[in-house]
């Protein structure tokens, strides 16, 4: 305890688990003029993305030695993160200068180029459930920095929705599907570096068989990061109901509230507030909560274990083929782990099981969810994310299972601005 030397290498050890909140502690007693404790806590704060206060630690000693490996390293680590990590690459040329076949240069070059990529995406799913529901989509997208403060966004979409034919969630005219085509364009500003307005607009068109009825979909989003601690976003989004080929003509206007609060380096708190007023005359006010600690961080296992709550009220029980409860709450025990498989796949795993229950229901029922997601690329140009998920609903007359599946293949590039990407060897 009273060696210097090996209670930074401590702290070193942990850091490089990725248990930043042991570190965090380890270094909390060391004093403020130790500038070697100093430079090792503004990396670690760093990597746990508290970036006001890894700056404060940082860029004191980047100012006094800006030709410094280290100092440079971390400063474009930090200010890589926000809405403007083009502020990291003078960091990262004094890095590459110094060091330019190190490993650790490659890798922090490739970190600091992540956020700066260009992308086009495509992303093909399908959804089934027992309720004889089934959902074929395939998107296509791209995202374009035109600047260092603004992203084009454009994207189009196909989709084709099935019930039972005659049922209650088939359309009340026509056949048992809907086809609906989707496209639009939209434009992101980041006037800091801890905020972002988004506007999206676009054009819904769907066939069902006798006709077909076209809307304007979009949505408007303000974010900001208003501390290391917390983030906001509020959204006004106008789009179609997409549970069934029946509730895809009802529209729906949503104002949402999405926050995250992360008091300390192992707990979190995420929370999704929404009200929708559609267009069939039903109102509806929810919200979904979720808290997670971190509980053990290794070399190449993460494991977090929480609790959700959900709740819906709706004004009216309408039979225009979605779900609207009167009174729907649902309490969980959730887990999740991410489990690393190398520099470039990761494999992300989540459940969650508890009880539900809303007006019709006499007693609580089970509710379960499952899902996985493989990533494959996480650094490199092409990039495949394969995503499949499971859900069970014990309710009043049986049961309800849903299964989903889809693949996100994504190539990103830098020839769109050359000048703002790194090289990376």
């Amino acid at each position: 305890p009273d060696d210097h030397a090996a209670r930074l290498d401590r702290a070193r050890f942990l850091a490089w688990l990725g248990d930043y909140a042991k570190a965090d502690d380890a270094l909390a007693g060391f004093g403020a003029d130790d500038q070697e404790a100093t430079a090792l806590h503004a990396r670690v704060l760093a990597w746990a993305e508290r970036r006001d206060a890894a700056l404060a630690l940082n860029t004191p000693l980047y100012a006094a030695d800006p030709g410094d490996y280290d100092n440079a390293w971390t400063q474009a680590l930090i200010l890589r993160q926000g809405e403007w990590p083009y502020q990291a690459l003078p960091a990262l040329a004094t890095v590459q200068a110094v060091k330019p076949d190190d490993k650790d240069t490659i890798d922090l070059a490739k970190a600091v180029r992540l956020p700066l990529f260009s992308s086009i995406g495509l992303t093909p799913s399908l959804y089934s459930d027992s309720d004889d529901i089934e959902i074929r989509s395939i998107a296509a997208d791209t995202n374009l920095w035109l600047s260092d403060r603004w992203r084009l966004l454009a994207s189009a979409t196909r989709r084709e929705h099935s019930a039972t034919f005659g049922g209650p969630f088939a359309p009340l005219l026509g056949d048992n599907h809907v086809d609906e085509d989707r496209v639009g364009t939209g434009l992101r500003f980041a006037p800091s570096p801890d905020t972002a307005l988004e506007l999206w607009m676009g054009n819904s068109r769907i066939d069902n068989g006798v006709g077909s009825d076209n809307k304007t979909i979009g949505h408007l989003q303000f974010s900001q990061r208003a501390s290391d601690a917390f983030l906001y976003a509020l959204t006004f989004d106008r789009n179609r109901v997409d549970q069934s080929p029946r509730a895809l003509a009802v529209m729906r206007h949503d104002l949402a509230a999405d926050l995250r609060w992360t008091p300390t380096l192992r707990d979190r708190f995420d929370a999704h507030i929404a009200s929708d007023d559609f267009d069939d005359d039903n109102r509806r006010t929810s919200v979904l909560a979720n808290y997670a600690r971190a509980v053990y961080r290794g070399g190449r296992v993460m494991f977090d274990l929480g609790l959700q709550v959900e709740g819906q009220h709706n004004t009216r029980n309408t039979d225009n083929g979605y779900y609207s409860p009167d009174r729907y709450r649902r309490y969980a025990v959730a887990a999740s782990s991410y489990m690393s498989l190398g520099q470039e796949a990761g494999l992300y795993l989540s459940a969650s099981l508890g009880q539900q229950r809303d007006e019709t229901f006499d007693n609580w029922k089970r509710a379960t969810d499952v899902n996985a997601e493989l990533t494959l690329g996480i650094f490199s140009h092409w990039q495949l994310v394969g995503h499949v998920g499971y859900s069970q609903r014990l309710n009043q007359f049986g049961r309800y299972e849903g299964a989903n599946v889809g693949l996100n293949l994504r190539y990103r590039f830098c020839e769109f601005r050359a000048s703002r990407c790194p090289s990376v060897r």
